[in-house]
């Protein structure tokens, strides 16, 4: 097998990895990097020259390809850009979020390779959300147990603020889930819980909401548990998208910003995650049985 390079990025999360993902992985070599994985939550690979056929190869040991969105329904990438035809999420902040929380089954995993990014900022910045719990006092704790997020997303709308129910489609998609996430296997607690599609928390009342939502994303925003990566092109990142959150830092949308983004989804979701649900309207008023 090959020697594998090993270095910490964060005490909280990362490490990164020396090796060529261009070139053919034997299972021990993967079995290696599974293993990173699921203790460090994300891998980084810096200085690639990475092929599509590459990144999808490697995204596909953890789980299939999700074609959920409407950009991927006929490809196994697609372009995080600001220049590309067909680009998504191309300018502007993000908050700390994790993909696909208004699916019941969120991606398990995200792969990103720099292709073009600006001379400054554009950083991307993830958080430990189960070290987020953990700094939760008991008091937080108590009071969010139980509590449910109403995740919401239009794909058309503006992806830079907030979602609300007021302003989202009645057919954009919606899921229910827990604001505190049981790792089945592992036994961890997640603040599962992200700050960009919660248009509701049910189980308190609206006037308390917004102080909530605040106090919770402080936790997650906190330095302590996170790390910054600052992009160099050839990098790739593959991270854990249950255990940690990202956000991006904004940038100068004149300079071309450019990743490949592979989504990856939970083969074991059913499992991982049943308490959530699927709450898309087909009609104002209407919900779909669970």
């Amino acid at each position: 097998m090959t020697e594998l390079s090993i270095r910490p990025l964060s005490p909280a999360l990362g490490v990164e990895v020396t090796v060529d993902l261009a070139a053919a992985l034997d299972d021990a070599l993967l079995g290696e990097l599974e293993r990173l994985y699921a203790k460090h939550h994300l891998l980084l690979f810096r200085g690639q020259d990475l092929p599509e056929a590459a990144q999808v190869r490697f995204a596909r040991h953890f789980g299939p390809i999700s074609h959920r969105s409407p950009a991927m329904r006929d490809k196994d990438t697609v372009m995080v850009s600001n220049t590309e035809p067909g680009g998504i999420l191309g300018t502007g902040v993000l908050y700390f979020h994790s993909d696909n929380t208004f699916f019941p089954e969120p991606l398990k995993a995200l792969g990103l390779y720099a292709i073009a990014v600006p001379e400054e900022g554009g950083d991307t910045v993830f958080s430990n959300v189960r070290l987020a719990y953990e700094n939760l006092p008991e008091a937080l704790k108590r009071k969010i147990a139980g509590l449910t997020s109403h995740q919401v997303f239009d794909y058309a709308g503006d992806y830079n603020h907030r979602t609300s129910l007021e302003s989202t489609p009645p057919d954009a998609q919606r899921a229910m889930h827990p604001l505190v996430w049981d790792d089945p296997d592992s036994g961890a607690r997640v603040l599962f819980f992200s700050e960009l599609t919660t248009a509701r928390i049910e189980g308190i009342p609206l006037a308390e909401e917004e102080d909530l939502i605040a106090e919770l994303h402080g936790y997650i925003a906190d330095p302590a548990i996170s790390y910054r990566h600052k992009w160099r092109a050839g990098d790739f990142l593959f991270w854990d998208n249950i255990h940690l959150q990202h956000a991006r830092m904004d940038f100068d949308p004149s300079q071309p910003r450019t990743l490949r983004r592979t989504p990856v989804l939970d083969p074991d979701g059913a499992r991982r995650f049943p308490h959530s649900r699927d709450a898309t309207l087909r009609a104002v008023g209407e919900r779909r049985p669970s």
